[in-house]
Parts: structure tokens; C-alpha cells; sequence
């Protein structure tokens, strides 16, 4: 818009370099050979290239206690914001007192487990010591009781036998004796009840040893075999009771220990938002609140006592050393604008004064932003770095332009951009006779336009098409010139129908032509001229009611529409 508004303006100043003729007011221009700058100039607004933006990170609702004046340069590390922190410190006492007590339950579990440890090693120990007693006394039975008492069995046995084969030898002795009367009768009865009872000791004696085989042995080592294995089993129950409690008292321990993380874990987050009360500069900038930035009615307004929640911005903290101008470039330019590309930046409020930049980047889509009113509109979000050592005055936010240089074009023919306009897809200049004369033009910028044959210096060019001189000049540009269209039609052997102008020939594909430098230009006051038509009847008939309540004013009569373009107002029939 800025690049249409200025080429009308350039009219007032071409007078110097115009012919005019008498008969139909014509205005001619003549072609002279020169150099001129290509570049793209752009209005925009400044912004720092890296902005901090300061936010609460107190996960509670709390309040700014202090704060640095806005507008203050402030270095890195100097305080910017203090936040109330009497909740936090309060919250901060209680989680004190409860880190403490989880600490002595953890203590205290340590000390239950190894309590634990100690008892089920004592109670293992024991159990492996009557194992190794019921073992040593089933091995001594074996190996010593049960054979000596084996022994003793047969030793009995054997002396019991022994004294009956005496005890029957005295008695047959006795009655040899008894038979010559030198034994008496009780003598022979007495022997004969000595070999009684012998026998009968012997026959005891056998009847020992086959208990003591037969029901005693069994019974005796089955009892200590039985004492063995019911200890042996002991112990495996012991340790499994054992394991099961040193598990159990673990688990209370590593629930003391997280426990006592969580609320030492509790306790550091309560610190660090004690910390985060004090909020300080992360790098040096200028201080603005995020309230003069907002741009919204509902935003609260940043100073002591505000209440703030978790996240929400409180200052920008933009670096006021490095600066970029953001632009927006038509659709017609982009593709001639590359990063790194020289460019100059003037303010608007110190229009003295030009900064050298470079662009630093380019959007690679149009801004959706822009499109709001003017569905067509499409500009190119630029950013252009400056360069040059910037004033101290100087701040975010202010106006600007921004010169971004193509390149410079030296020794050259070079016509006003409005006398170039398209005749049946062709670039032509109309001359003095008022005819179409064919041209190549080449780089253009928003004043001029390169014309690289069809010209020469000294001709005169007409300034303005001739519109109603001329029905064959076309300003819109048709995407199908007639010649193809009738070269078509005789290699088909069809006829079709017209083609109106703007859109392709049915069943070929046809790629649109680039509009010319005069429709990019003229393209953004159609845009407007569209925009406003919905206001032109109120305003006519507040002009009308204007004129009739005027004294002296005349009734019934046309009045130019005048529509303001940003910086140069243009009239429009």
C-alpha cells in the first residue's frame, strides 16, 4: 500500500520532467537514460530481536509486593520483582515439622529391621544347634548305646548259660552222691531247683535280647530320627517366618525412606518457590509491563499489590541493543527478497537519521493476520536487522521504514511505472500519435521501470493510459491472449465459445501469466476501492445533507470520494 500511495504521489514531482500539449491536456514524460535504485520500501513497527518475558512461577496465587519502574534499564541479575511469600513461608514451618518427624520414623525402622536381623539370626542358630544335638544323639545311639546294650544282652545270655551247664553238672554229681549216700534228698531237690531257676534266667535272657531287637532298638532310633527331621523342619519354617518378617520390616523401611523423599521433595519445591519470590533480570533489557502490551481491556494492570497467578506475564523484558523493523511485503515483491539482503531503516520520529540493516528473515506463508479484512491481501511477514549502533532514545514499538535494496541499475532507460500498461498481453508506451509502442521492460522499482528495448532518450511517453481513447488496452491482464485462443481454435477444428477475460480456455491447461508491474501496483488501491464501497451510501448521504444545509451550496451535483491510503491521500472518481 505504502509502494501504490507513494507512486501516486511521484505525479506532483514528475512535473518537472513532463511535456504538456494543448489540444486534449495530455501529460507526456521524456524518456531519459540514467541510474536508479531497485528496492522494496515497506513501513513497519521496531521490536527487540530476543525479548525475555517475565512470568510467576509461584505455583500459588500471590501478590507483587515490589516492582522496578517501568521504562528503567535494568542490568543482568538486578531485582525486577519481589513477590509476597508470607504463605509460602508458612507452609514452608509446617512442611519443616512434618520432614523432621518422617526422618525419626525412618531412624526408627532402621532400627526395628536390625532388631529383626539379629533375632532371626539367634533363632537360626539355635534351631541349626538342635539339629546338630538330635543328630549326635541318633549317631551315639547307633554306633554306642544300641551296641552295648547289644552286648550286654548276649553277655547275659552267655553267662546264664554257662551257669545252667554247671548248674546241671552239680546236679548230675548230686544224684551220683544221692545214689551212694553221701548226698542227702533235700541236697538233690535243692540242685534240681538250682537248674530250674537257671534255665528260667536263661530263657529270661533270650527273651531280653529279643525285645531289646525286635521293639526297643526301632522304637529308640525311630524317636531320634523323628527328633532330627521335626528340627530339621524347624529351621526351614524358622527361616521363611524369618524372611517374611525382615521382608516386612524392608518394606516399612523403604516406605519411611519415601516418605521421607516426598516430603524432603515437598520441602524443596516449597524453597524454590520461596526463591522464585524474587524475581531478577536474566539478561540486560528495557523493563515494560506486560499490561502497556496487552492491548486488552480485561489485562490487569501490572503495579504493587496486583494479585498474580502461576504463569502469568508480568514484564517484557525486551533487549534494546539488538532491533529488527517487522514488514510486510506484497505478494509482488517476495519473491526479489532474500535474507541477508542490504537494506536502510529510518523512524518515523527521527526522520534524520537512517540505519543500516540487512533482512534476517523472510516468512515462508503469507500473514493470516492481514487477510482479516481484505480476503486478497497477501503480504510477507520480513524481519530487518539493524545493523548501525542504535540511539539510547530509541524504544520498542515506535514506527519506521524499511528500505530493502535489490540492486542498482546503472545507465539505463527508465519511464515512469504508470506509462507502461498491457495491450493483448503485451507491454507497450503510448508515443505522441497516442499508438501502442511494444517495449521490454525489465527490474522496476516504485517510481520507475526499466525498459530494455522499444525506447530510446528524448521520446515521450504518455504518463497515463489512454482508457477512453483505447478499447484494446487491458489492465487486468487476460490469462489467454486472442491469437492463442484463435490458434487453438483452428488446430481443434472445434469452435468454443469467448473466453472472458481472467479466465482459461475449458479442457487446456493454461498457467496464468505474472500480473505487470502497473497491476501490482494498482492492485492494492482495487483491494481498498473494494473495501470501502460498503461505506459509499452513508457518505453520500451525509454529503448531501452537507451541501443542502450549506448556504449558497449547489444541489444536485457530484462530488469527488477522497480515500486515504496510510500516508498519501488519493481522489478517486
Amino acid at each position: 500500500m505504502a509502494a501504490v500511495a507513494v507512486s501516486f504521489a511521484l505525479v506532483v514531482w514528475l512535473a518537472s520532467s513532463v511535456t504538456h500539449t494543448n489540444g486534449t491536456q495530455r501529460t507526456y514524460y521524456t524518456v531519459k537514460r540514467g541510474d536508479f535504485l531497485i528496492s522494496v520500501v515497506e513501513g513497519g513497527t521496531l521490536r527487540a530481536l530476543n525479548e525475555f518475558s517475565i512470568r510467576s512461577e509461584v505455583e500459588t496465587m500471590t501478590k507483587i509486593i515490589s516492582i522496578v519502574p517501568e521504562g528503567s534499564s535494568v542490568r543482568k541479575g538486578d531485582l525486577l520483582v519481589q513477590l509476597d511469600s508470607s504463605q509460602i513461608k508458612e507452609s514452608m514451618d509446617s512442611q519443616e515439622i512434618t520432614l523432621e518427624s518422617s526422618r525419626f520414623a525412618l531412624l526408627q525402622a532402621e532400627q526395628a529391621l536390625a532388631i529383626q536381623k539379629s533375632l532371626v539370626e539367634s533363632n537360626i542358630k539355635d534351631a541349626e544347634l538342635r539339629i546338630e544335638f538330635a543328630r549326635s544323639d541318633l549317631e551315639k545311639y547307633i554306633k554306642g548305646d544300641w551296641l552295648q546294650l547289644k552286648n550286654d544282652s548276649e553277655s547275659r545270655i552267655t553267662l546264664a548259660d554257662q551257669d545252667l551247664e554247671r548248674t546241671r553238672d552239680r546236679l548230675e554229681w548230686t544224684k551220683v552222691l544221692h545214689q551212694k549216700g553221701y548226698a542227702t534228698k533235700s541236697e538233690l531237690q535243692a540242685d534240681s531247683l538250682a537248674l530250674k531257676q537257671k534255665e528260667v534266667a536263661l530263657s529270661q535272657a533270650k527273651e531280653a535280647q529279643q525285645l531289646l531287637i525286635k521293639y526297643d532298638y526301632p522304637k529308640k532310633r525311630r524317636l531320634l530320627e523323628a527328633n532330627l527331621e521335626s528340627y530339621e523342619k524347624e529351621l526351614e519354617r524358622l527361616k521363611q517366618r524369618s524372611a517374611g518378617q525382615i521382608a516386612q520390616s524392608e518394606a516399612e523401611l523403604a516406605a519411611r525412606r519415601r516418605t521421607l523423599a516426598l516430603q524432603q521433595e515437598r520441602y524443596d519445591e516449597l524453597k524454590k518457590q520461596m526463591a522464585l519470590c524474587t524475581i531478577r533480570a536474566p539478561s540486560d533489557g528495557l523493563v515494560v509491563y506486560s499490561s502497556s502490551t496487552s492491548g486488552s481491556y480485561s489485562s490487569i494492570l501490572i503495579e504493587e499489590g496486583t494479585s498474580i497467578r502461576y504463569r502469568q506475564e508480568i514484564i517484557k523484558l525486551p533487549d534494546v541493543n539488538q532491533m529488527v523493523i517487522e514488514i510486510r511485503v506484497h505478494e509482488s515483491h517476495i519473491t526479489r527478497i532474500r535474507p541477508g539482503q542490504t537494506s536502510y531503516v529510518t523512524i518515523d520520529s527521527m526522520p534524520e537519521s537512517r540505519l543500516k540493516g540487512h533482512v534476517h528473515k523472510v516468512a515462508v506463508l503469507p500473514d493470516a493476520s492481514s487477510r482479516y479484512y481484505n480476503p486478497t491481501l497477501k503480504v510477507y511477514a520480513t524481519e530487518v536487522l539493524i545493523d548501525d549502533p542504535l540511539p539510547t532514545e530509541l524504544k520498542p514499538g515506535v514506527s519506521g521504514r524499511a528500505e530493502v535494496v535489490i540492486t542498482n541499475l546503472h545507465n539505463v532507460v527508465a519511464v515512469p511505472i504508470q506509462a507502461v500498461t498491457s495491450v493483448k498481453g503485451e507491454q507497450v508506451c503510448f508515443g505522441k500519435e497516442a499508438k501502442p509502442i511494444p517495449v521490454e521492460i525489465g527490474l522496476y522499482n516504485d517510481k520507475f521501470i526499466e525498459i530494455r528495448s522499444g525506447l530510446k532518450e528524448d521520446d515521450n511517453v504518455l504518463l497515463a493510459p489512454l482508457l477512453a481513447e483505447s478499447d484494446e488496452i487491458d489492465l487486468s491482464g487476460s490469462i489467454v491472449p486472442g491469437t492463442e485462443y484463435e490458434a487453438d481454435r483452428k488446430s481443434t477444428g472445434k469452435k468454443r465459445k469467448p473466453v472472458t477475460k481472467g479466465a482459461a480456455i475449458q479442457n487446456k491447461s493454461v498457467v496464468p501469466r505474472p500480473p505487470t508491474p502497473l497491476q501490482a501496483l494498482q492492485q492494492p488501491l482495487k483491494d481498498l476501492r473494494r473495501a470501502a464501497r460498503p461505506l459509499e451510501p452513508p457518505l453520500a448521504a451525509l454529503r448531501q445533507s452537507a451541501v443542502r444545509g450549506a448556504p449558497g451550496a449547489p444541489t444536485g451535483h457530484a462530488t469527488n470520494t477522497v480515500i486515504s491510503t496510510g500516508r498519501t491521500s488519493v481522489q478517486s472518481p
